[in-house]
């Protein structure tokens, strides 16, 4: 929280965080914060909509974060991501006074097609509005719900029970098959840009999403000074393990004080890349699978992995689509797809 310059802080929860040390922050219970607005009212809604009710919780807390503008007093708000570290002082406003977006690289059909539902609008910006945080304007914010509500297109009457309504959850969409369709950040992006294109200006942060695979869950705080020349932030997902090989390298004091910790990254695909090709062309496909699925498919969030924006493109969509009836088809494609990347991956 140190680096982070703010008045008050709060954490948003159940009533089981109350059980750990709120390290100086006020809580806020996630069920009384609006009324009408808590767990069992948005599994209720989403069971009404004949959808997965697992996805409550996850719902629940993007509405939250749009919902807080409504009992917020400040002209603005920050939300900030609980597994997230911020490593060095971060500034939230530019010179100008201007507020800061900062964008990521990942993008979902599914998020745009929910906001074109709600505001009739398309994708504003080439990047993405998803980050670990967001600072709303409160006022925007009420607008863009008061919109929202009144939207008589859309079934319910509170901007959350629409925006279900307009996430369409059963509908079938072949990237994303998890029913989550809205993304609380990039319809708030997307609304600024569109009406309110010069309220904010744009950055990108040095992030790492996935800092549990290559820091591990809990790093001590020699490794995290030594993980905050290169990155912003670091983002330990309760669900992340970290990568073995990692674990070997970031615990080698030697390994630190010769090397930064993103060259250490950098050597590790290095090393991983060798092992698989080092036969070529006679391939490891065992060790590519195990690398491609817990290392290279999770870098499509940061810049650090690349400029390139992580599209699922309109186009693939569909010849995806078609390839998946001729399944060996589309085995292949994706089979040479994840090689080809590998291959010419760099960073």
């Amino acid at each position: 929280m140190n680096n982070i310059a703010s008045e008050k802080f709060y954490i948003v929860s159940s009533k089981e965080i109350l059980k750990n040390d709120l390290l100086g922050c006020e809580f806020l219970d996630e069920n009384k914060i609006l009324e009408g607005l808590n767990f069992d009212s948005v599994k209720n809604e989403i069971a009404k909509n004949g959808a997965d009710t697992k996805n409550a919780g996850w719902y629940l807390q993007q509405f939250l974060k749009l919902g807080i503008a409504k009992i917020c007093s400040d002209e603005y708000y920050l939300v900030w991501d609980a597994d997230t570290i911020p490593l060095n002082k971060i500034d939230f406003f530019d010179k100008s006074g201007k507020p800061f977006f900062n964008l990521k690289r990942e993008y979902f059909e599914a998020y745009f097609r929910t906001i074109k539902n709600i505001f009739g609008l398309k994708k504003q910006k080439n990047e993405s509005f998803i980050s670990e945080h967001m600072l709303f304007k409160t006022s925007v914010v009420l607008e863009m719900l008061e919109k929202i509500e009144s939207n008589k297109k859309l079934y319910g009457n509170s901007f959350w029970q629409k925006i279900l309504t307009a996430s369409n959850l059963l509908h079938k969409d072949f990237i994303k098959t998890d029913q989550r369709f809205f993304s609380e950040f990039e319809t708030y992006g997307t609304y600024c840009t569109a009406f309110y294109p010069d309220l904010y200006s744009y950055r990108k942060l040095r992030t790492l999403r996935h800092g549990t695979d290559f820091l591990g869950k809990n790093p001590d705080d020699e490794i995290l000074d030594w993980a905050s020349k290169d990155f912003d932030t670091i983002s330990f997902e309760s669900w992340g393990h970290q990568i073995p090989e990692m674990k070997n390298l970031v615990e080698n004091l030697f390994q630190r004080e010769k090397m930064s910790f993103a060259d250490t990254i950098r050597l590790f695909f290095k090393n991983e890349k060798y092992k698989i090709f080092a036969r070529f062309p006679k391939i490891n496909h065992e060790q590519f699978r195990y690398f491609f699925e817990t290392t290279i498919a999770k870098t499509n969030f940061d810049f650090f992995f690349g400029k390139k924006l992580a599209y699922s493109k309109r186009n693939l969509y569909f010849e995806d689509s078609l390839l998946q009836k001729f399944r060996f088809l589309y085995v292949t494609k994706c089979r040479i797809q994840r090689y080809w990347r590998l291959l010419t991956f760099h960073f």
